[in-house]
Formats: structure tokens, sequence, C-alpha cells
């Protein structure tokens, strides 16, 4: 928190302008034009669309899971039914809700219980709402085992075993690690479910320092206890990286004297840290890189093995404070890139980006593409107002709007955007339901839900979406007969 509101307070004051690639993938056309001389037609008539979201207007031919393919320069996922697609779904969808870390009520599940029979009635409920309002599935921390049978899936696994919240790391070096990803890969996976988009790694994994603690990842590791695969691996990655103790230690401004005091050593390396550079900063990002590879290599074939048929979909990584390493680690392993991507209060981007040396994604994500060559899905973004009576306190980072109708048109203007980026083949809301008034487990107090917690839909921004979504199919081209 303490760091959080030192971001902050770096910034302005003023709240802002709240303005696998599969088996059967390929490139059926060429040329990001809209003329016909590449080849192309836009695909005429309105769209209608298939089990999965796809638009039957373009049949590309059946398929045992979703795919990702190419047509006339802009990428596209394949539905099970053949058809073209984007990934446009919500976040945290299910029957739970969150309970008042004040009060312990949980006002939507008690509303839930109220309202319908049960709660397989409230899914299929919830996944004919989903469609009306332009919706094709749900997305990370969402009630899969109920909403599986009536709309598209898109699995959070939850790998890096991690503190969330902390940004305490795990060591990705442990056997003991490498068990759970395999457990929690074979608790988690749905293979031959047709209904399943693919499975995110993780969320927000600390790759170094943000908005939970300065610490470089270098720094973290070192900070391990000697016995520790990860400590170990961290030193021979400074011995390895420097002509021996006497380099290491003018790096450091250190005086080691063999291996065995680096191992035991848990503070003393200052040097390593946020603000390093020169060969100290040489060492931090080499080390990022390898860890960075060493955590998808272990993740991406886990889940190879355990499903190879469903897309592995990246990380859910911060929009604004990734650096470039941990972009290049996953490019040849994910097959679609995942970004969490809000709107910041003025100045707070800039910050992060400093921050952390993140990459600037831009509006359109164009940065990350160009990294990694992937098609990019926006697995995370929302916006709040004042007049749903909710705090929106926590956390200070976003604008707040006044009203929903400014709510509905943030989402027009953004994902308007995105839709012109032939990289991105979705975007995830973020999330069904509000917070509770007084915040959830970590404060979290927002307007960020489709419906209150009453099961009310707020009725101008569902509207918008329902008209908004589809737009990115008027954008459908195919090779011309």
């Amino acid at each position: 928190m303490v760091l959080l509101v030192a971001l902050i307070a770096c910034t302005a004051s003023s709240s802002g302008d709240p303005s696998r690639t599969g088996g059967r993938s390929g490139d059926s056309g060429s040329g990001d034009s809209g003329s016909s001389d590449d080849g192309c037609v836009t695909v005429e008539g309105t769209a209608s669309f298939d089990a999965w979201g796809g638009d039957t207007r373009a049949d590309l031919g059946p398929r045992d899971a979703f795919e990702v393919t190419t047509l006339c320069g802009r990428t596209w996922l394949v539905t099970p039914g053949g058809h073209p697609a984007v990934s446009v779904a919500v976040n945290t969808t299910g029957p739970a809700g969150s309970t008042d870390r004040v009060t312990g009520a949980n006002v939507y599940a008690d509303t839930v219980d109220a309202r319908y029979a049960d709660h397989d009635a409230w899914a299929e409920a919830t996944a004919a709402r989903l469609s009306a309002w332009g919706f094709h599935g749900v997305g990370a921390w969402s009630d899969t085992d109920l909403l599986a049978p009536h709309t598209t899936v898109s699995i959070h696994l939850g790998l890096a075993q991690d503190d969330w919240e902390s940004g305490e790391v795990a060591d990705y070096y442990d056997e003991a690690w490498v068990t759970e990803v395999r457990a929690r890969v074979a608790a988690g996976v749905r293979p031959g479910d047709p209904n399943v988009v693919g499975y995110f790694l993780d969320n927000e994994v600390h790759w170094g320092p943000d908005w939970r603690t300065l610490d470089t990842l270098l720094q973290s590791y070192l900070a391990l206890p000697a016995e520790a695969a990860g400590k170990q691996a961290a030193v021979r990655w400074l011995l390895e990286q420097t002509d021996g103790l006497d380099e290491l230690n003018e790096v450091l401004s250190t005086s080691f004297s063999g291996e065995e005091e680096l191992l035991a050593a848990t503070d003393a390396w200052d040097a390593l840290d946020f603000d390093a550079e020169g060969r100290a900063r040489e060492l931090v990002d080499g080390f990022l890189a390898q860890v960075a590879r060493r955590y998808f290599e272990v993740t991406v074939a886990a889940v190879r093995e355990a499903d190879p048929g469903h897309l592995i979909l990246g990380n859910r990584e911060v929009g604004v404070m990734t650096p470039e390493a941990v972009w290049r680690a996953q490019a040849d392993l994910v097959d679609v890139v995942s970004v969490n991507r809000y709107t910041y209060i003025d100045g707070l981007e800039e910050a992060a980006l400093a921050l952390s040396r993140g990459v600037d994604p831009g509006t359109d994500l164009a940065a990350i593409h160009a990294l990694t060559g992937k098609p990019l899905l926006v697995s995370e973004f929302g916006f709040r107002a004042a007049d749903a009576g909710l705090p929106n306190s926590w956390p200070p980072v976003y604008p707040t709007f006044d009203t929903q109708a400014e709510r509905a048109q943030a989402y027009e203007d953004q994902v308007t955007t995105w839709q012109q980026a032939p990289w991105i083949v979705g975007w995830h809301w973020y999330r069904w339901v509000d917070d509770p008034i007084h915040g959830r487990f970590d404060g979290e107090d927002n307007n960020w839900g489709l419906v209150s917690e009453l099961d009310q839909p707020y009725d101008e921004l569902v509207d918008r979406t329902a008209t908004v979504n589809p737009r990115v199919f008027e954008l459908l081209r195919v090779p011309a007969p």
C-alpha cells in the first residue's frame, strides 16, 4: 500500500481525462487494406453467430477446438464450428459474489439465492444475458463448472504460486514448485471441451519493481535462504556473469570472500535494486530473462502435456509494468499474449513505466505485438462511475466518471480502438458484479460490474456493449472467390 501511495504521489493530482497458433492455422490472404486489389473482399450482410460467437458468414471448416488464423491480414480466433471470432468475455462471473470485509455480508450471493431456483438456473440466465449484451464467454476467475455448458470459458490456472497481494515470489527452480504446477494443471484443464477458448497461466506476476515492492527479481531470489534452489541459481548467475569475485565485489560494492558467503547473505544486494545501472543493470535484466524463460517453459510444457488441444493465452501481464524480457521469454511458447490494460489517472502510467522499466504498450498494444509477433488478448479492463453509489476509493489509481453514460462512452471509445488493431483477438471486461460497498478482501470497493449486487444491469453500459462488441465483424474480410 505504501508503494502504491508513493507512486500516486509522483503523478498529477487530477483524475485525468477518463477518456496457438493451432494446428490448422495459417494465412488465408494478405494485406491490411480494405480495397479489393489485395485479393480480399469485405463479407457482406449482417453477422450471425454460431454457439461460440463465430461469424457464420465465413466458413473455415469445423475443428476440434478454438484455433488462431489470419484472414486477409487480420488475426482471428476460429471456433470449433469453423467461423472467425474474437473472445469477448466478462471476468469473475459467478453466483458467489464477494464478501463485504466490514459487515461479512454477501449481498450478491443472497440476491442470487432469492432470485433463481438454483445455481444452474442462474448460469443459464447469465449466459443468455451475456449473449444479449454482446459477450460470448467468461474470463478469469469465473465459475467454469457452472458456465462451461452454456458459454465459452477462458480458464485461469494460477500456476505461479506467488503471493499476489504482497508480490512475494515463488521459487521457480524448486522441484516442489514444478510438482505443484503439474497438480494445478491437472485439476484445471478441460481436455476435449469445445467451449474452452484456452488457458491463462497466471495473473500479474511480480517480475520486478511494481506497486507491491521495489525489489528486482534478482533481489527477491537473493533474499531466499541458502538451501533454496532459486538462491543457488541466482548466485550461480552472478558468478557466471562476472569475472570472479573481484569483479562481482566491485559491481556490488561488497567484500564477499567466497560462494558460501554469497549463499548466506540475504540483504547485501542494494546495488541490484530498481535504479541499478551499468553492469549491475545487466545482471538484473539478464537474471529476469532467465527466470521468466524458466517460468514459461515449465508452465507451458505442463499445460501442453495435459491438454495439447487448447490454446495457451499467456500470463495476464500488467500492461504498463512488464519488461521486455518477459514478453520475449514467452513469445515462442504461448499462442496468444494477454495484457491487463486499464486507463489510469494523469501521470500514473508514466510513473509506472519508469519504475518498472516496462514496455509502453500504447493504446493499441502495438509495441507488445511487435516484440512477440503474437496476437493479443486484452485480459482485463474496466471503468467505474460515481452514480452507482459505491466509494470507488481503492485502488485510487483509476479515473471515476460521474455517470453510467460516461462509463458507456469510455467503453465504446476504448473497444473501438482495439477493434481497429488487426492483432487484437479479444477483450475481457472486469467484472460481472460490483464490489461490496465496504470493499472486498483487499479493500476494492468499485463499480466495475455489468450488474449491481442486486443483480440489476447498468442499462446504459450493457446497451452500449451490445452495440459496440459486434462491430468488429464489420472488418471481416476473406479471399475473393
